[in-house]
């Protein structure tokens, strides 16, 4: 019986490693973060503007009333290791790559 060569485990993680760090760029580089922050920017003015309602009107106003805290921590181990993977990396590409060049240059020129 003959094996089928199913490649290096070694090359199959730093595959699926490269691609979650591609997927953690495609999703911050897309705007997700920034459409996320100009929700609470309107959920903000839509409370500033009921405030000022309630002050115009005569209302007893309470901060409480106003101001919600919609913030959820999702963060877990994994996605940290993911960040930090994904740090590594940039890292590397920004840094190491412009380095080799700059060794190529000098052995070429």
């Amino acid at each position: 019986m003959d094996k089928k060569n199913q490649g290096s485990w070694f090359l199959k993680g730093i595959g699926v490693l490269f691609l979650l760090y591609l997927s953690l760029t495609v999703a911050i580089k897309s705007g997700y973060y920034e459409a996320k922050l100009s929700q609470k920017t309107t959920i903000t003015n839509e409370a500033i503007q009921k405030f000022e309602e309630d002050v115009k009107e005569g209302r007893d106003v309470d901060i409480t009333d106003y101001v919600t805290d919609i913030h959820k921590d999702f963060s877990n181990h994994t996605t940290k290791v993911g960040v930090t993977f994904s740090n590594v990396v940039q890292n590397f590409m920004s840094k190491g790559i412009s380095e080799m060049v700059q060794v190529f240059k000098k052995l070429f020129t």
